[in-house]
């Protein structure tokens, strides 16, 4: 895993290229993550979607373990600069996988950007629901104080305790320890792209057509799977899957099964391509 970094218009980005040697296909993934999240703890994930395509796995700019971004600063205007890196790199068929806040991002970056061809979304809303604000200025107020405090009220308010979810108590335990662990400028990045989350409210849900799947583990206490169907339910080609036994850290419990499904649209979209080319 070699970690890059490029400054674009004065934003930080950390990326890394996960190369996929037995294909020469111009689709790539790129891999867009969830609050607290950076390229080192996704490594395994990168490496399974590179397996399918070429993988972009990056921070933008005020995610993972770049700089804090004022909150001042929107969802779009972030997704903006993700348009700017993806126009640097000279990328033009891309497939989107997001996580959690990323999710965001992706949206408005389904707008902003005629080259997206599929979207992939685990645990993630567009915008935070009624249902999640008092929880989400909890975790806000508590990430300017002690870190352990954070660390644990973080962990309760995106799991269950429940036995039938894998590894459930081994999972929260490790979760909860990680996060304690977290410098200053990590809790700040948390803040301030919590802040920025919790005032989006995006408009163009409707207008994206861009084929996407989206899904949310059962028993989600944060986001919901009501509250993600329902965001599903607003895009025009959108399939939706729950996955049963699972929490908000899916991608800890059911790594497998999480990387099949985001793999899928992509996947699809290629094999019909090349079934397509067998008549020409």
């Amino acid at each position: 895993m070699e970690i890059n970094q490029i400054i674009l218009n004065n934003n930080l980005f950390r990326f890394s290229l996960y190369k996929n040697h037995q294909s020469e296909s111009e689709h790539v993934v790129i891999f867009l993550l969830g609050a607290l999240q950076e390229i080192e703890s996704v490594d395994s994930f990168s490496r399974k979607f590179s397996e399918h395509l070429d993988c972009f796995t990056i921070e933008v700019p005020g995610t993972g373990c770049t700089k804090p971004l004022d909150a001042s600063i929107s969802i779009r205007e972030q997704a903006m600069m993700l348009l700017e890196f993806i126009h640097y790199m000279g990328m033009k068929k891309i497939h989107i996988i997001a996580l959690s806040y990323a999710t965001a991002i992706s949206v408005e970056l389904c707008v902003l950007c005629p080259d997206i061809i599929s979207l992939s979304i685990c645990g993630g809303l567009p915008s935070i629901p009624e249902s999640g604000r008092y929880a989400t200025k909890k975790m806000i107020a508590a990430s300017m104080g002690d870190s352990k405090e954070f660390a644990k009220l973080f962990t309760n308010t995106m799991t269950v305790d429940n036995p039938d979810i894998p590894q459930n108590k081994a999972i929260r335990k490790v979760v909860e320890r990680n996060i304690s662990k977290m410098s200053p400028d990590r809790m700040n990045i948390f803040f301030e792209n919590t802040v920025r989350l919790l005032v989006h409210h995006p408009d163009n849900i409707e207008n994206i057509k861009t084929p996407c799947t989206i899904c949310v583990g059962e028993y989600d206490p944060y986001i919901t799977k009501e509250s993600v169907f329902n965001f599903s339910q607003k895009l025009t080609n959108c399939n939706f899957i729950t996955i049963n036994n699972a929490d908000h850290f899916v991608h800890l419990e059911h790594p497998e099964k999480l990387c099949n499904i985001l793999t899928l649209q992509a996947d699809l979209y290629i094999n019909l391509s090349k079934k397509l080319q067998e008549f020409v």
